[in-house]
């Protein structure tokens, strides 16, 4: 009887695994052909089936391509307020497996860019309720807590770093002493040309290296990678809460001084150049930094921090 019992068992999770398996793929070809019904789909599945998380997925996706289509920032707030709230909910419902079929660290990703991009608009518009909103979910979806370790003697820094087996190796705001190390010069450089090749179609002038906007650039990364956030301000983590220790503008002046400082893009989960790259070019904000006609000096840092929760982080500033 136990056997039985047991096979009966096996058999009806083999059934929901399968299941699941062919809604996924029903609201993804559904989706590709005609996004309007699937949304109606997705809605009505969650009514009646609120724990499965496929829905939730599609349901993002599609306020997601609406946020993009948006005309003015009212509407762009409603719709990725909307793909943010079904985000969430497919984050803490789905398994790793569903997570690697809808490709969802990408979406993930490309979808909290879009959201600090927004963030920084409405801030920039004092539009701080719709902001402090947004920057709760945004928290809520970019990771977990990580414990803060107060590391004083530069001696330890450089070798604790060295092994990278610390959740955090600075606290609080930068001096400008501190190094990091970047995880790939290589892929920095190929920044580099590939932001100057453009400019240069454009008829602009290319913009020059400059080491201490790179050393800005490499610091902001790692704290972005260790102290999990998202953010153009520096924060660390205070008992499990992020906690603002300063600006950007205030930040980068430590490491490099010699003219005005101008810009800062961000962006997180790819390796290579050219993905990060293809991410800034498709985002207005962060293009218009890239081909600002006034900026002569760029620094770009990438760090990479496998407990992180994108592993990669990118950091380009730029200054007159």
């Amino acid at each position: 009887m136990k056997k039985a019992l047991s096979i009966l068992f096996l058999l009806f999770v083999a059934f929901q695994a399968s299941a699941k398996d062919h809604f996924f793929n029903r609201l993804e070809k559904l989706y590709e052909k005609d996004s309007k019904n699937c949304l109606i789909v997705a809605k009505r599945h969650i009514k009646f089936f609120p724990e499965q998380a496929a829905s939730y997925f599609f349901c993002a996706k599609i306020f997601e391509d609406k946020f993009k289509k948006a005309k003015n920032v009212r509407a762009q707030y409603i719709h990725i307020n909307k793909a943010m709230n079904f985000a969430l909910q497919f984050d803490k419902l789905s398994d790793e497996e569903l997570k690697e079929r809808a490709k969802w660290t990408d979406f993930k990703v490309e979808l909290l860019n879009e959201t600090q991009e927004l963030v920084d608009l409405l801030d920039l518009r004092n539009d701080f309720s719709q902001k402090e909103r947004l920057d709760d979910k945004f928290s809520k979806l970019n990771g977990d807590y990580v414990d803060v370790v107060i590391v004083t003697d530069k001696n330890e820094i450089k070798n604790v770093f060295n092994v990278r087996n610390a959740t955090t190796l600075f606290y609080g705001m930068p001096t400008g002493k501190e190094f990091v190390e970047s995880a790939s010069l290589t892929e920095e450089q190929k920044l580099l040309v590939l932001i100057n090749q453009e400019r240069k179609r454009l008829g602009m002038e290319p913009l020059e290296w400059e080491e201490g906007l790179a050393k800005a650039s490499r610091y902001h990364s790692y704290d972005l990678a260790t102290q999990n956030y998202f953010n153009h301000s520096s924060y660390d983590r205070v008992d499990g809460e992020l906690v603002k220790v300063g600006g950007t503008f205030d930040r980068i002046p430590k490491y490099y001084s010699k003219s005005f400082v101008n810009g800062e893009n961000i962006a997180a989960g790819y390796q290579s150049a050219e993905q990060t790259f293809k991410q800034w070019m498709d985002s207005k904000a962060h293009y218009k930094i890239i081909f600002n006609p006034k900026s002569k000096k760029i620094g770009i840092g990438v760090f990479y921090y496998e407990n992180s929760p994108f592993g990669y982080y990118w950091t380009m500033s730029t200054a007159l």
